[in-house]
């Protein structure tokens, strides 16, 4: 069987969630299919790594189905759905950067020409954590700042005062 991504839905996200927090799969299918692509796209910029993207979406879309008697509306199911991808890659990320470290040795690491989306995907790299989660929210998913802050637990000024630093910082770093 294969997975069929468009939405089969025009439903908002609310009335989803509604129906899915009454058990109806159909319905939780319905916003697997319309947030999987994106989600996919955020969750493998934010880990590098196409395949532990997968894992990331895989264990955000079942925290989101085990915890949708918690969800309290009071956001967005998306954002509250961001928040759950950053925690999911913030787990897988880990056990990733200490095995990494203990393996990097940095005079191997040999010089070569950078093509621009690899120039990109390393000036990400070096933005702090939370930059880079509040950029590729913006980039990524269309997030508004409001939207960023409830993902992220932040206030809406940090949001705000992240992503400033976020682009001032890639411009730096891409010249």
């Amino acid at each position: 069987m294969t997975f069929d991504p468009s939405p089969r839905s025009d439903l908002p996200d609310e009335r989803l969630v509604e129906r899915a927090r009454a058990g109806d799969r159909e319905a939780f299918d319905s916003l697997v299919r319309r947030y999987l692509g994106p989600a996919r796209n955020f969750c493998a910029k934010l880990l590098g790594d196409p395949v532990l993207a997968e894992d990331c979406c895989q264990e955000g879309f079942v925290k989101a189905w085990r915890g949708l008697a918690g969800f309290r509306a009071e956001a967005k199911f998306r954002t509250w759905l961001w928040r759950i991808l950053v925690n999911a890659a913030n787990d897988i990320r880990k056990p990733r950067m200490a095995a990494l470290e203990e393996e990097m040795d940095p005079e191997a690491i040999p010089e070569r020409d950078i093509a621009a989306e690899e120039a990109v995907a390393a000036a990400l790299a070096k933005l702090p954590e939370r930059q880079r989660q509040v950029l590729l929210m913006k980039v990524e998913l269309d997030a508004t700042p409001r939207e960023i802050a409830d993902a992220l637990g932040i206030s809406y000024e940090n949001a705000k005062a992240n992503l400033s630093l976020a682009r001032k910082k890639m411009k730096e770093l891409l010249g």
